[in-house]
């Protein structure tokens, strides 16, 4: 099953949007890792994280986000879609 889910995230600085998604590209089963950065003040950064793939796992996902030292604030959007 394709699986698509949209996160809200808060972050420190350090890593960077591009270490976040590289580490997210290692999760099994990712094909596809999109950042946004909504907000940006002088500690933290506010990110809408999109990651596609098959057979995601939402608690792989949060698990390695928590490991990057990133806050997952909501889920705020879901995406299955059944191949034939």
């Amino acid at each position: 099953m394709k699986v698509e889910f949209t996160l809200d995230v808060l972050k420190p600085h350090s890593p960077d949007s591009y270490l976040v998604a590289q580490g997210l590209m290692t999760l099994e089963g990712v094909s596809r890792v999109r950042i946004k950065v909504e907000e940006l003040d002088q500690k933290t950064a506010s990110l809408q994280i999109h990651i596609e793939g098959n057979n995601l796992s939402l608690e792989d996902i949060t698990e390695k986000l928590a490991s990057l030292n990133c806050a997952v604030h909501s889920l705020d959007e879901v995406i299955c879609e059944e191949f034939d």
